[in-house]
């Protein structure tokens, strides 16, 4: 094809393409999604810059605005935001391909704006640019072009192109296929592969033909990105040539080259390696310890003969859909793993190393490993194949091969690893015991099934007394091999590398990373150190021993979140200091509560096994005794057991239910005469007979034979846990269940003994019978001492309940403790040891569930138990007090936060703020900033002026979290403490300091917004003769938190605060800004003590830059009242002045919003630094005609309105909100020209005077006005003002009348003409001739002279225009010796201030920051209103001999508006 047919051809196919897109809705809807998800994917870690967040916001509101284009059918709309889009889309589109943006290479989204820049050309019906901006997509990111944003383009134009390329791709690719066959020798190269690429091929795979294959994708896409990139860029020099102008040659086709790589040198011989087995690495699978001893191992590594095929189908096989194993994850000195082939399956077991097999199964005891599976750099051809021509290699591999299929069957099978007698001991990897048997002991399981709870009872006793549970298992006296539950362990299903220690070989429970950058298991570090060590285990590098750094939380928390999806591998790999019985309850991983200032890890703080070894002491004793001085003898035992053999029988095998009580009373006060023998104890943990005690449980009614049950079982569990584990079916669960929620308070002991799971306790609703034990006063009188009081079990029960499975879950269950009015209860026995810690944590989530039970906790909670608990509780129990007693002072009255404060201060054995300082410097790091604001605090209650440790402590803490980059978890902790130390909360706990700043600042939206959702709690609540005392309160606690934190060490706050506004983290930088903005605004109210300057110097710069980037409303209403601040420093003020003229447009558009910007404006535009000139700025709006209505005589602007009157008799309302003013009513009621318009005050009244002799009053209402009364005058009216009770009007005589509604008229002559009026209170201004003003005292119906004109020229000069603005009167007229107008002060009568100009003034107007005077030929002059000089001109565009009848500008100074004599309306913007 010639060039012209290439550019019709891509003109076509691109058009064509482009054009279906456009239809398919649907299908760029899908589109924007997936590229969505790559750009969350991508995003997911980053912290996203104010910069990085404008440029994707500009490509979302692009494509958005090109959306609303494409589904308009307006041309108007569809032009406009086509145009938008354009602008929006071009920031992406020009980005550096070379860098990214919020983590997102800029090529994918430069790409992404070409795609949707072509859509838009299309739009406008120029397929050259789309074409050009498609090639450019293609151009700039050829990978996600082809496969994401148009992959049918890119093969029907750059496919056709790649034959070559693609061909090669395929040769390769089958040369890699065919040498992974085993008889490919006698195949043809042509053969069709297909046939053979089954799963059986997949499988026999090898490590160096997977890289291979993978290097060949790579190079390949690599290689059809290049050429897609050659073929663009020839497409874009033939739609760019112009064979009739260029002088250039013609572009020339490119020819795509396959790429050359080492692969074409690929023998498709079969490897050695495959033919005498796969060869293990020297690390592979040995102990240290064992490579030492038996070196001479290494000979005798399993090979295959001849038939590679078969052991290629022994060998464990990899899984296509879980990607090739990486050898890292199957090498490990420690824990190696072994694939062990059973069958057509592979199955993975982790095995020690130093075992003994079975010698039946032809075995040998070896510290070697057979891993046929495992993939490491020897089996790549690269690596030398060292190679055995031992005869014997067959046999060997065969005799492995069998023994590890019989391990793997024994080991599948489970029955030697059940729950039984004893458990398996797990040993140190590389030993072995020496008294280690040579089979693999199998335990018999008691397990009690669910079909019947009776057994035979003939042969009972004898079996008891030949075995017992207390010395079934003696430990270390076998050998076993460490199993995982799962026969088949997946890459994805392994126990990830970075989980486990590399010393301890087990998962993480205490993880410290070094500096080094490693990371172990502390206690191990510990006794590595101990032990003289001072380098690292691995990079040996020096450390420094003490103190080892804070437990890893984040890599602590990722492994709590794997073992809860893989709880069987976990427990089995988990980091334990003894070997666990076989009857000990597995562990429960328990949720982690997230708090509204941190995450609170259940495990950390109490997990179930501390609770269950921490019994309580009142019945601490010991379990079992088998001393020869036990209580009683082995004889008197069997004689005991002897004579309870009947009831036992009955108790297990009679239908009699009064018997079975019988025998129930019996054996229970057998127990108590034993006191706890160990020999009865191991007689009644039968199965059977404990089968039979629950057999009570669920028949009985006698309350007695209950709680005697109870009795027995609970003393056999607490004695030995293994029995617990009989109870494990789902009905004994039931069966105790329906016992407490029945009111058996007793079943809440056996209960918590039995170390139930929290998803058990979830199905039934526990809390009311818990709360109900909880609350009792009496408790039953009876001989049965328990081994723990109900009301001590029902506490841990409780907060087991109230853990959950989720924070919902727990929200949802302290709720309903709060319903049922357990606070109290809780409340009441906190004077109990035992459950304290329980207590205090039920009671801060139900703080954190309702924060207005905090009220009521405050009011009735005795301090004493929860300090003393504090004081002698561990990291985990003091973390949790400290959170408690920090959200308990959090009250929205501050008087009784201060008397909770002095309780803290004061009660106690121990100095509170003494202890809180030692812990400070020891606690973890998450706890700190928590303990530093309670402790300071506590140091507020005493004169902020006087030196304090503890205060400067505190502080020194939060200031070193804030300052903590790399822990941002840790700042935004620290910046919640100073928040809640503000002490600003509504009673619901939310803190309002945010909306509070907001209101002073002028802005009070927001505050209205939380006190109507918060009034009905808050006048409920407090009483309103005491607000003001609590408004005292609180402001002066204000004052003493922001003395301290502003005077500490001149003001080192500042500079962590300046720190954390630079953050990358939105969160964190908003919780800043709000804190800074407060500490300024406080500091200027308090004395100065000179850390005004440090101040300024850390945060001005971070104030404009956050009034600039922001694009957050309050964000920047906050800035300016910080910067209202330091206006009222000099100093602070002139460095303003550089940032002048930068802030000025910000500022203005903000004023409307903020009160405090109109202070910030005048300081800047009096600096002596800041030319006004440069920072006026003012672009011309839309022209409005309405010549037809004659002349514009009189325009006013009111709430977004814009109300003309015309010389026809014509009044129009305009809607000035919108872009172009919009004309909303016409109305012609007056037969004459009107001639002016007024509005009262409250804006709720519009006056008209006309040729007509009329004044009309009108209504206004929102979109229209509407006329109420018409008044006729008897003469004409020139100029008007008005009130409720009269109208001032100028006739065309001399003086001014006064019109009474009621129809008097009162004529007041000062011969004088009156050209203007203007009215203040009740005071008539009139501007007359001889440039002179009349002032009318409209009670007395007088008037004096309030300025008089120079003699010399009396009579030739008029007073033009009036008007009144905060209590000063701006006069214009004819120019007198170059002034033209002056300011007067209503109060004085003194000029403030002259209008230097030599034109005259026809009319004036003034917002809140300048005057505006118009000319009689279209020249409008600007004059700053504070220092009332000229800073711009402008002139009405409509030329011609028109002049400026009327001139009105909005309130906030964004609008201007002139009507002229022709009939027009010029608007302009002010900027």
């Amino acid at each position: 094809m010639d060039q012209n047919d290439i550019v019709r051809f891509l003109l076509t196919t691109v058009g064509s393409f482009i054009q279906d897109r456009l239809i398919d809705k649907e299908q760029r809807a899908q589109q924007k999604e997936q590229c969505a998800e790559r750009l969350e994917a991508e995003d997911e870690k980053t912290e996203v810059r104010y910069s990085d967040q404008a440029v994707l916001a500009n490509l979302d509101w692009g494509m958005d605005a090109l959306e609303e284009a494409i589904n308009t059918s307006n041309i108007e709309t569809k032009l406009a935001r086509l145009d938008h889009a354009e602008k929006m889309l071009q920031v992406c589109a020009m980005l550096n391909s070379s860098q990214k943006t919020a983590g997102v290479p800029n090529f994918y989204l430069s790409a992404w704006a070409h795609l949707n820049l072509s859509y838009l050309w299309k739009l406008r019906n120029n397929v050259q640019n789309a074409v050009h901006h498609v090639l450019e997509m293609f151009s700039v990111d050829p990978l996600f072009s082809r496969i994401d944003f148009a992959p049918d383009l890119w093969k029907t134009l750059f496919l056709p192109h790649m034959s070559s390329i693609v061909g090669w791709y395929s040769e390769e690719r089958q040369k890699i296929v065919m040498d992974a066959i085993p008889d490919s020798a006698d195949m043809s190269f042509t053969a069709d592969f297909d046939q053979y690429f089954n799963e059986s091929l997949i499988f026999s795979v090898r490590p160096d033909q997977a890289e291979k294959m993978q290097n060949l994708e790579q190079v390949y896409g690599q290689a059809l990105d290049e050429n897609t990139k050659l073929y663009a860029k020839y497409y874009k020099d033939c739609m760019n040539f112009d064979s009739t102008t260029s002088k250039k040659l013609m572009p020339m086709m490119p020819i795509a080259e396959p790429p050359m790589t080492p692969l074409h040198e690929v023998s498709r011989s079969i490897p050695d390696h495959v033919k005498f087995g796969p060869v293990l690495p020297k690390s592979a699978g040995f102990n240290q310890t064992t490579k030492a001893k038996d070196s001479s191992m290494n000979a005798l590594r399993l090979k295959s003969a001849s038939d590679s095929l078969r052991d290629l189908e022994d060998s464990a096989k990899w899984d296509p859909e879980e990607g090739i194993p990486e050898e890292e994850e199957y090498e490990s000195d420690d824990e190696p793993y072994v694939f062990v082939g059973s069958g057509d399956k592979g199955h993975k077991v982790l095995s020690h190393v130093g075992m003994k097999m079975n010698p039946e199964s032809g075995s040998r005891s070896s510290s070697q490993k057979h891993s046929p599976a495992v993939f490491t750099p020897s089996d790549s051809p690269k690596a030398p194949t060292p190679k055995n021509s031992s005869p014997k290699a067959d046999s060997h591999s065969k005799d492995s091969s069998s023994m590890l299929r019989l391990l793997s069957t024994r080991a599948m099978d489970g029955k030697g690893f059940a729950s039984g007698s004893c458990s398996p001991i797990h040993q140190d990897p590389g030993t072995s015991s020496g008294d280690s048997d040579n089979e693999i002991p199998e335990h018999p399981k008691s397990v009690r099934t669910n079909h019947s709870r009776r057994v035979s009872y003939g042969n009972l006793n004898t079996q008891l007394l030949e075995k017992s549970f207390s010395n079934d298992c003696e430990e270390g006296s076998q050998s076993y091999i460490s199993l995982p539950s799962s026969e088949k362990m997946t890459p994805h299903s392994r126990v990830p590398k970075d989980f486990v220690c590399p010393i301890t070989s087990q998962i993480f429970y205490d993880p410290v990373t070094l500096e080094t950058g490693q990371t172990y298991e502390r206690k191990a570090i510990q006794e590595w150190t101990k032990r003289g060590n001072t380098t690292c285990p691995i990079t040996r590098q020096p450390i420094s021993a003490n103190p080892l750094p804070k437990t890893n939380y984040v890599l602590k928390r990722l492994i709590t979140s794997w073992k809860e999806q893989h709880p069987d591998l976990a427990q089995e790999l988990s980091y334990s200091e003894t070997p666990r019985s076989s009857f000990s309850a597995p562990p429960k991983d328990t949720p982690s509560v997230t708090t509204p200032s941190r995450t609170i890890t259940l495990r950390d703080q109490r997990s179930r096994d501390d609770n269950n070894n921490h019994k309580p002491r009142r019945f601490a004793r010991a379990a079992t005794s088998n001393s020869p001085t036990s209580v009683i003898s082995q004889a008197a035992v069997e004689s005991i057991i002897n004579g309870l053999n009947p009831y036992i029988s009955c108790l297990c095998n009679s239908e009699n239910l009064k018997e079975c009580e019988t025998s129930v009373l019996k054996v229970a006060n057998t127990w108590k005469d034993s006191r706890g023998d160990s020999g009865l104890h191991a007689y009644l943990s039968n199965p059977a007979i404990v089968n039979g005690f629950v057999d009570i449980l669920s028949a009985s009614l006698n309350r007695e034979v209950l709680r005697t049950s109870i009795y027995v079982l609970s003393e056999l569990i607490f004695s030995d846990d293994r029995v617990g584990e009989i109870l494990t079916a789902d009905s004994d669960f039931e069966i105790l269940a329906s016992l407490l929620i029945n009111g058996l308070a007793e079943a809440a002991v056996l209960m918590y003994l039995l170390k139930p799971a929290t998803s058990q306790l979830s199905p039934y609703n526990f809390l009311p019978s818990l709360i109900q034990i909880i609350s009792n006063k009496t408790e039953d009188s009876n001989e049965l001492d328990l081994v723990m009081d109900p009301k001590d079990a029902a506490i841990a029960l409780l907060e087991q309940v109230i853990l959950g499975e989720d924070e919902n879950s727990r929200i949802s269950k302290a709720t309903d403790i709060i319903s049922e009015n357990g606070i109290p209860a809780l409340l009441n026995c906190l004077n109990r040891e035992e459950g304290r810690h329980s207590i205090v944590f039920i009671l801060l989530q139900c703080i954190y569930a309702d924060r207005n039970c905090r009220n009521l906790i405050a009011s009735r909670i005795e301090l004493s138990p929860v300090l003393e608990l504090f004081h002698a509780g561990d990291d985990n129990v003091r973390g949790i007090c400290i959170e408690f007693l920090t959200e308990l002072v959090q009250l929205s009255r501050r008087t009784l936060s201060n008397q909770i404060l002095q309780m803290i201060k004061d009660e106690g054995a121990f100095s509170t703020m003494h202890t809180l300082l030692v812990y400070l410097q020891m606690a973890p790091m998450e706890q700190q900033s928590s303990i530093a604001i309670l402790l300071l605090q506590l140091d507020l209650l005493a004169e902020p002026r006087k030196m304090s440790i503890y205060r400067e402590e505190a502080i020194e803490s939060l200031i070193e979290a804030l300052r903590r980059k790399d822990f941002p978890n840790s700042q935004i902790m620290a910046l919640d403490a100073l928040s809640s130390l503000l002490g600003r909360l509504t009673m619901s706990g939310k803190s309002c300091m945010e909306v509070l700043l907001l209101k002073s600042a002028g802005f009070d939206k927001p505050y209205n917004a939380l006190m109507k959702a918060e009034k009905l709690k808050f006048y409920d609540a407090e009483l309103t003769e005491t607000m003001e005392e609590e408004e005292k309160a609180a402001v002066s606690w204000e004052r003493r938190a922001a003395f301290v934190l502003c005077n500490h060490e001149k003001g080192m706050i500042f500079k962590a605060l300046e720190e954390c506004l630079k953050s990358n983290s939105i969160e964190i930088a908003k919780s800043c800004l709000v804190i800074a903005t407060w500490l300024v605004y406080m500091l200027y109210s308090l004395p100065d003590t000179g850390v005004r300057d440090a101040a300024r110097k850390c945060l001005l710069d971070q104030f404009i830059n956050v009034l600039q980037s922001s694009k957050n409303l309050e964000e920047k209403i906050l800035v300016t009242l910080a910067l209202s601040g330091f206006t009222s420093d000099p100093a602070a003020a002139g460095e303003l002045g550089v940032y002048a003229k930068c802030m000025y447009k910000t500022l203005r558009k903000l004023k409307r919003n903020s009160s405090v910007v109109n202070d910030i404006l005048k300081t800047l535009m009096n600096l002596p630094s800041v030319d006004a000139a440069d920072m006026w700025c003012c672009a011309e709006g839309p022209e409005l005609n309405s010549s037809m209505n004659g002349e514009v005589l009189a325009l006013l602007h009111i709430k977004g309105r814009i109300i003309s009157s015309h010389s026809d008799g014509t009044i129009k309302v305009w809607d000035a909100t919108k872009r172009v003013p919009r004309l909303i009513q016409e109305v012609r009621e007056h037969t004459k020209a009107v001639t002016c318009l007024y509005i009262s005050s409250p804006g709720d009244k519009l006056y008209s005077g006309s040729l007509d002799k009329t004044i009309r009053v009108w209504a206004m209402k929102q979109e229209e006005i509407h006329c109420v009364q018409v008044h006729d005058v008897k003469e004409p009216v020139l100029e008007l003002v008005a009130n409720n009770s009269m109208a001032c009007f100028a006739p065309q005589g001399t003086g001014v009348k006064i019109y009474n509604w009621s129809g008097v008229t009162k004529h007041i002559n000062f011969n004088k003409t009156v050209k203007c009026l203007a009215m203040m209170g009740d005071k008539l201004y009139c501007g007359c001739s001889a440039f002179s003003i009349q002032e009318v005292d409209l009670q007395k119906h007088t008037s004096t002279v309030f300025y008089s004109g120079a003699r010399k020229l009396l009579g030739k000069q008029i007073v033009q225009s009036l008007h009144v603005h905060e209590n000063l009167l701006y006069a214009g007229g004819s120019s007198v010796d170059g002034i033209a107008g002056k300011v007067f002060s209503l109060s004085t009568k003194a000029v403030t201030g002259s209008l230097a100009t030599g034109l005259d003034i026809q009319c004036i107007t003034v917002n809140n920051d300048f005057i505006f005077t118009a000319t009689r030929f279209g020249t409008i002059e600007v004059w700053l209103k504070e220092r009332v000089t000229r800073i711009a001109s402008i002139r009405m565009g409509s030329g011609g001999n028109a002049k400026i009848t009327s001139l009105t500008s909005d309130k906030d100074g964004q609008m201007l508006f002139a009507g002229s004599s022709d009939g027009k309306i010029q608007a302009w913007v002010l900027d």
